[in-house]
């Protein structure tokens, strides 16, 4: 794809993989419109901020707009999808890349409470469905698009117990609904050759895992081998890969693809 004059969404885009695959697009030309809670960077004990991947975006000399979206909050959504159309008329590309990390994200079921199932269920789920909906129509009258969900291998992986190398099970499950979210979709925007893919981007090295792993906290304290965390070059070459060098990414709609298998297959980090 040609991303000269191209609009994308990405959802994360104030730390993470997030803004590693806004800088790949924006490298390539693409305008972004950034999505993320954290706008400055001390509103969050997490380094990274939508100011922040903004200013380096800018630097490389392409347009974007930062969005402040709480993926938890479908107003929030419709307003990010709103903003991108009103303002470029067009969005070709969706990364539904941002996930819910809180409270709970270790615990077993019966720890578990409601809040947190609907604040996993919004945003791993909901946000990327509702923003689908929104984008998908101006997709199909300007003839070209693409959507891609960040999933997990957690969805059908067999991990250990909550808090004893496995992670609480909202998470697969929210991953597993849309893994066939992004199946049906892909067969129903097949007619339109608007490729729907499933990334799982593996075990990532991202800001906030690697304090992490320094404090041991988080997924070090829950018993995760700190050694399957890999590069975040590694998703973020496969999406740019997808988007911007594919020859055809019609043969991977409706599927889970596997960024470190791409990455090998192509030579692309």
């Amino acid at each position: 794809m040609d991303m000269k004059g191209k609009v994308a969404i990405v959802t994360g885009a104030s730390r993470g993989m997030g803004k590693q695959m806004a800088l790949r697009l924006a490298k390539h030309g693409a305008n972004v419109v950034l999505a993320a809670r954290t706008v400055d960077p001390a509103q969050s004990e997490w380094p990274g901020s939508l100011k922040e991947t903004e200013q380096e975006i800018r630097a490389l000399g392409a347009d974007c707009t930062p969005v402040r979206c709480d993926l938890t909050q479908r107003k929030d959504v419709e307003n990010l999808c709103a903003t991108a159309l009103k303002k470029y008329g067009r969005v070709d590309i969706l990364l539904n890349n941002a996930r819910y990390v809180g409270p709970g994200h270790f615990d077993p079921f019966l720890q578990l409470d409601i809040d947190t199932w609907e604040k996993n269920v919004n945003t791993n789920l909901m946000a990327p469905i509702i923003a689908s909906r929104m984008c998908i129509p101006n997709m199909i009258q300007n003839r070209t698009g693409m959507i891609i969900c960040t999933t997990s291998s957690a969805a059908t992986a067999k991990f250990g117990l909550p808090g004893k190398g496995g992670m609480a099970m909202h998470y697969p499950i929210t991953k597993l609904a849309l893994n066939r979210f992004v199946q049906c979709l892909g067969q129903e925007m097949e007619e339109h050759r608007i490729p729907v893919i499933a990334l799982d981007p593996g075990g990532v090295l991202t800001e906030r895992i690697e304090m992490e792993i320094k404090a041991g906290s988080g997924a070090a304290a829950a018993g995760f081998d700190p050694n399957v965390f890999k590069s975040m070059n590694i998703p973020a070459s496969a999406v740019e890969y997808l988007c911007c060098t594919c020859p055809d990414p019609m043969q991977y709609t409706g599927k889970v693809v596997v960024s470190q298998e791409l990455v090998d297959k192509f030579h692309l980090v």
